[in-house]
């Protein structure tokens, strides 16, 4: 694991342009960049994108792979509208990683229009940026117009704690073309809550006509579906090939 890495997770803080170290926070876990960096070992991407950057945690991660499979420059793309104090700019420099990333400070539906019609092409793309759906959705959008077949696309915060970026998921996941391929920190409920949970689901399925009521809604849960994951990994197995009248309920 890089220092600056080891350090951020054994301080809880990260060094700043000025040199001052300042709170760590809106950040991806250890355990979690590690599982990152084991899908990066199978896929072996040549070109990676990456929407959210922020103090450039998960970027570390991600360019400490790059640079250990000797990928050319500029192989991992980020989209950030924010600079958050050019944080990740400097400790992705002081980790001599700076030639393997190209960090574009603009909203991510002004670059990913902008790559497919430019025809690059990803093997790996990690979506942790904002919650809303349709926002989250575009984004998936675009990323799979330029992905690979056998490339991934990683889901954070996903596990219902944010609704947006789950029904996202649960979108993906009824895709014919796409599986699910890893899960990462699954969610930790109660006892109690599971015992809910599972006795309405039972309680749904025995609903008579709930198909004909709610035509567009799949009736399975996260849990039964293997959704409950804060971090759901897919691998696109195919091109779309679906036919202009394809609907699926998620």
């Amino acid at each position: 694991m890089l220092l600056t890495l080891r350090e951020a997770y054994n301080q809880f803080k990260i060094e700043s342009p000025s040199g001052e170290y300042i709170p760590l926070h809106s950040h991806t876990s250890k355990e979690q960049g590690l599982f990152l960096q084991n899908i990066l070992e199978e896929i072996r991407p040549q070109r990676s994108l990456e929407v959210g950057l922020a103090y450039g945690i998960s970027t570390l991660f991600i360019l400490e792979k790059h640079r250990e499979f000797e990928n050319k420059t500029k192989s991992h793309i980020v989209i950030e509208p924010f600079s958050w104090g050019g944080v990740a700019e400097h400790n992705i420099e002081k980790e001599g990683l700076a030639e393997y990333v190209e960090i574009r400070y603009q909203r991510s539906d002004e670059v990913l229009p902008r790559l497919y019609f430019d025809n690059i092409r990803i093997q790996f793309a990690y979506i942790d940026t904002t919650k809303v759906f349709d926002t989250v959705l575009q984004d998936f959008y675009f990323i799979d117009k330029i992905l690979d077949v056998g490339g991934v696309v990683v889901l954070d915060d996903c596990n219902g704690k944010w609704p947006g970026v789950q029904r996202v998921a649960r979108f993906i996941n009824v895709l014919p073309h796409y599986k699910l391929m890893a899960a990462h920190n699954k969610s930790n409920l109660t006892l109690k809550k599971k015992l809910a949970n599972l006795a309405i689901s039972k309680f749904i399925k025995l609903i008579p006509f709930k198909d004909k009521i709610h035509p567009t809604s799949d009736f399975e849960s996260d849990i039964d579906l293997g959704l409950d994951y804060n971090c759901l990994v897919f691998q696109k197995v195919s091109d779309d090939e679906r036919k202009w009248d394809w609907d699926k309920p998620f």
